[in-house]
């Protein structure tokens, strides 16, 4: 797994005997795989970063993901029959392992699609059970065969996170991206599979202040 890990620093030196390090104003991590099961998994995406004064942190995060979903039926005597897949994922905030909680949103859906197939099937036709010269071998439909596909899909490729008055010293932002999937076939006969894959992916902190004009950052 390839990682590329960014900090870039900005502020002067003072020295006084010892040099003092500077404080970070940005920093980022890129990662090209995040999760590549099928099924789901977890990956996370973390970088540090150090405040002088009192801040406020704009954390962005942008992924690539993808979600496949596939239904199947098979139907007889018309049975209704549903197929359902789906895949998402998940991506949620936290700030120095939980202990900093002043920040919006805390969890974020980047990629979700729901896919639901019902059909009604084949049973449907009235077919005479012997052939005269009264009786016409032609069936006649009694009801209409259904199909019905359901396609539901949400994504984002890039969010920001809003982080308000952290303090200064040391801090860690996280972000934990959960890909999840679930099926449900009614019969043997038909087929739901969703598989969802992460990566490549990046987060970006910067140290910002917010303006003293009006509400500065507002969260509803």
């Amino acid at each position: 797994m390839k990682r590329l890990l960014i900090a870039l620093a900005a502020g002067s030196l003072m020295f006084a005997g010892a040099a003092m390090a500077a404080s970070s104003k940005f920093s980022a991590q890129v990662i090209d795989v995040l999760i590549t099961n099928g099924a789901g998994g977890e990956g996370t995406l973390a970088v540090p970063i150090k405040t002088a004064n009192k801040s406020d942190l704009l954390v962005g995060v942008s992924l690539q993901s993808s979600v496949l979903t596939e239904t199947k039926t098979k139907g007889r005597n018309g049975d209704v029959n549903l197929s359902v897949a789906e895949g998402k994922v998940n991506v949620c905030l936290t700030v120095d392992d939980g202990a900093h909680t002043d920040f919006a949103p805390d969890c974020v859906v980047f990629e979700m699609r729901k896919q639901t197939l019902e059909t009604k099937l084949s049973g449907v036709l009235n077919c005479p059970g012997s052939d005269t010269d009264l009786v016409d071998d032609f069936c006649t439909i009694v009801d209409d065969e259904e199909v019905n596909l359901i396609l539901e899909t949400m994504s984002a490729n890039h969010f920001n996170f809003v982080v308000r008055n952290v303090s200064s010293g040391d801090h860690t932002v996280k972000v934990t991206i959960t890909g999840s999937t679930s099926t449900s076939c009614d019969t043997t006969d038909e087929t739901c599979r969703a598989e969802v894959a992460v990566g490549p992916g990046s987060i970006t902190v910067e140290e910002v202040r917010a303006t003293n004009d009006g509400e500065g950052i507002t969260f509803d």
